[in-house]
């Protein structure tokens, strides 16, 4: 269809659409559309189609096809050899589906003609628009704030909940099941070893490992993942919970929500389809999961037990969770009492990223405030424009939306009142398949209508009778604060391929993060590390040195640097830290060092009397030298799969303990020490290791959190008492 065709169909489906909505139940709904068909002049054809509807929703659903003159192509039944009776009733169920999904809008119809108007690029008239870049708190420029407010939102732990949407495909990360090669979800990914799934998990652990380190009172977080019906996402996504106990939570904290499948629409307005009475269907983009949460009920049910706020994270961004940039956004949101904030960073121009804003609406003598966000397809219908932040910079004016989110929960129920499918658009840059009407398939660009979950900010908007001022920007209902990329995002989105920019990669990613820990461990705990490498000589020799730990060491750098004090990592060494209770001063490694506790937070269990008892180490003047990881062998860094020729191991079991003290470990050592001993490793005048193995009733020390008058969390060791 021309742009033209396109308009004068909507003008004849607008006013159906209005009438629809006005209907108070089906049959009013089937009457009117039935009126309608018989006066449309594709009915006769599709007659006998009706014989098979044994349903008044199926009906329904045939009606609404035919009025949006769909029917020759999703009813070409011309093709089908066999079988038919099953895939005609296969194709009902998924309209049916459809037709209920987005009843708000019009149902198909409504679909439809958003699809349409989307298409024409052509924004509402009702308001004059204005987008401009977003009010910014930095939280790189003021240590005292960003202390209050992560301080702030630790507090608030235990009265917030966590939102994932973790439907998303692994195509472009050549991500499949090994058994039978059907591609994976992304959350599977593995990343340092871990699904990205359980890498946020992980990261969530270390909050609620902080509120008890602080308050002595377990939380569970309570967790909404977002899956889907896209390549069997919701069936691996639960298939990985099971395997690995629930991620050792308990399951009723998970609430697992899936979302439909959405008709995909070429640009010519044609609906698209794999096969002859098969429609072909993707996700609806994660702004879904509002309205999926709300008909759920899992909205009513989050704010009837406590909950008054909300944390979102993305499942392909592993950096998120560094040091206290979440807590600073949830401790931010509940202070100043926002209903939604973001984390913004720089973008880099012309990249494929959305950006927040600061939007302007005003109509007669009203103006309308909120912080937003605008997804690059939208570039063009929003009139966003790519303006360097300076003359010489490579970023833009506008900050990346890092989908990084804070939103109040009363909030959203009161936005989604307004609106449960907010930031509507769609992206026509895929080829999809099509099926004209002599059966021939052809390939042909397309989308489906998308949601964004940024743009329930919307309808969080103020009302004021004159232009708001800069200084009057803090009674925004919504808020942006501005964290460093390099410490707050790094995709993991697709393979990497040598020759193409790195940029989204898990190989990127992991660049990235050793960045991020590069830094914690030389500004923060004054190491001496070898100087780094530039990304194409990690890609050829490997990173100068690689440095992991459980995010519940932390996950505050200023916790970290409390535990770990001075030491050095020769190049190409490895230091590992699964364990989150460690007192280390003056370590030297030239190799590979792994410390592991069995259970490293408080909540890999459940129990009242194992809450404290966590694996710990204490490394005091620790020299360790050996091979560590062969460099001749191929190492994959990223998944942390590697070949070793020597490492010092110490594995701690439940409850367990190691101390070892001005000692020099050459070679490869393991030592393993049962649940709730306690191992000292002595070395004498000879060097010769000497081991005393001891059993425990409780820990021998322990680490002592509070808050000082700066709100700094400061940590005081405390030695053989009772807890």
């Amino acid at each position: 269809m021309s742009k033209e065709q396109i308009r004068y169909q909507l003008e004849r489906l607008d006013p159906i659409i209005n009438q629809l909505k006005k209907k108070k139940n089906l049959q009013e709904k089937l009457s009117f559309l039935s009126s309608l068909c018989s006066e449309n002049h594709l009915y006769a054809s599709f007659l006998d189609l009706l014989n098979f509807c044994k349903k008044k929703q199926e009906l329904l659903v045939v009606y609404a096809i035919i009025i949006i003159g769909q029917a020759p192509n999703v009813f070409n039944i011309s093709q089908i050899k066999s079988d038919f009776t099953n895939k005609f009733s296969a194709l009902l169920k998924f309209l049916i589906e459809i037709e209920d999904f987005y009843k708000e809008i019009g149902g198909i119809i409504g679909y439809h003609a958003m699809v349409l108007h989307l298409i024409l690029q052509e924004e509402s008239n009702l308001f004059r628009t204005a987008y401009s870049p977003p009010p910014l708190t930095s939280l790189d420029s003021s240590t005292f704030t960003l202390q209050k407010l992560v301080k702030e939102g630790i507090c608030q732990l235990d009265r917030t909940a966590i939102f994932l949407p973790i439907g998303g495909a692994g195509d472009r990360l050549n991500l499949t099941d090994a058994v039978n090669q059907a591609p994976l979800p992304a959350a599977l990914l593995p990343f340092l070893g871990f699904t990205l799934l359980e890498g946020i998990i992980r990261d969530l652990s270390s909050y609620e490992h902080l509120f008890f380190k602080l308050f002595h009172t377990p939380i569970h977080l309570p967790i909404v993942l977002m899956t889907s019906e896209e390549k069997n996402n919701h069936y691996y996504i639960l298939k990985l919970l099971e395997e690995k106990n629930w991620l050792k939570r308990p399951k009723e904290s998970l609430h697992i929500l899936m979302q439909p499948l959405s008709p995909v629409i070429t640009e010519e307005g044609h609906w698209s389809l794999k096969n002859p009475l098969e429609l072909y269907l993707k996700p609806g983009g994660h702004g879904v999961i509002w309205k999926i949460i709300k008909e759920s009920k899992t909205l009513k049910k989050l704010i009837k037990t406590g909950n008054v706020q909300a944390g979102v994270r993305q499942i392909n961004n592993p950096l998120a969770g560094l040091d206290g940039t979440f807590l600073a956004l949830l401790g931010a949101g509940f202070k100043e009492k926002k209903s939604m904030g973001f984390i913004s960073c720089e973008r880099p121009l012309y990249s494929a990223e959305g950006v927040n804003v600061l939007v302007e609406e005003s109509k007669e003598k009203d103006y309308f405030y909120t912080v937003s966000n605008i997804e690059y397809p939208d570039f063009t219908r929003k009139n966003i424009e790519e303006v360097p932040l300076t003359s010489q910079s490579p970023y833009s004016s506008f900050p990346s939306n890092t989908n990084i989110l804070y939103i109040n929960l009363k909030a959203l129920n009161q936005a989604l009142q307004k609106c449960t499918l907010p930031g509507a658009l769609i992206n026509m840059k895929t080829l999809v398949p099509f099926i004209d009407i002599n059966g021939n398939k052809q390939q042909i660009k397309g989308g489906r209508l998308e949601s964004t979950m940024q743009n329930i900010a919307d309808y969080m908007q103020i009302k004021r009778s004159k232009p708001l001022s800069k200084k009057d920007f803090k009674q925004l209902k919504t808020f942006a604060l501005f964290s460093p990329r390099f410490k707050t995002i790094s995709p993991t989105k697709k393979a990497f391929i040598k020759g193409q920019p790195p940029i989204d990669t898990p190989e990127q990613a992991y660049y990235d993060l050793q960045l991020n820990n590069y830094q914690l461990f030389k500004e923060y705990c004054h190491f001496y590390l070898p100087d780094i490498k530039e990304f194409e000589d990690y890609l050829a020799t490997g990173p100068a040195c690689q440095i992991l730990y459980h995010p519940a060491l932390g996950p505050l750098y200023s916790i970290i640097c409390q535990k770990i004090r001075g030491g050095q990592l020769a190049k190409n060494s490895e230091l590992k830290l699964e364990i989150a209770e460690v007192d280390i001063e003056n370590l030297k490694v030239t190799g590979s060092l792994h410390i592991d506790a069995i259970g490293a937070t408080t909540h890999d269990h459940f129990k009242e009397r194992t809450l404290y008892q966590a694996g710990r180490c204490t490394l005091k003047n620790v020299e360790v030298n050996n091979k560590g990881i062969d460099l001749q062998k191929t190492n994959n860094y990223w998944k942390n799969q590697f070949a070793y020729l020597e490492k010092v191991t110490i594995l701690l079991q439940e409850g367990a303990e190691f101390y070892g003290e001005n000692l020099l470990l050459k070679g490869s050592h393991h030592f393993e020490v049962p649940a709730f001993h306690r191992l000292i490793v002595t070395q004498n005048y000879k060097g010769q290791l000497c081991e005393q193995l001891c059993a425990i009733q409780e820990p021998s020390w322990y680490w002592q959190y509070s808050f000082d008058c700066s709100d700094k969390i400061m940590l005081t060791k405390v030695e053989k008492k009772s807890l």
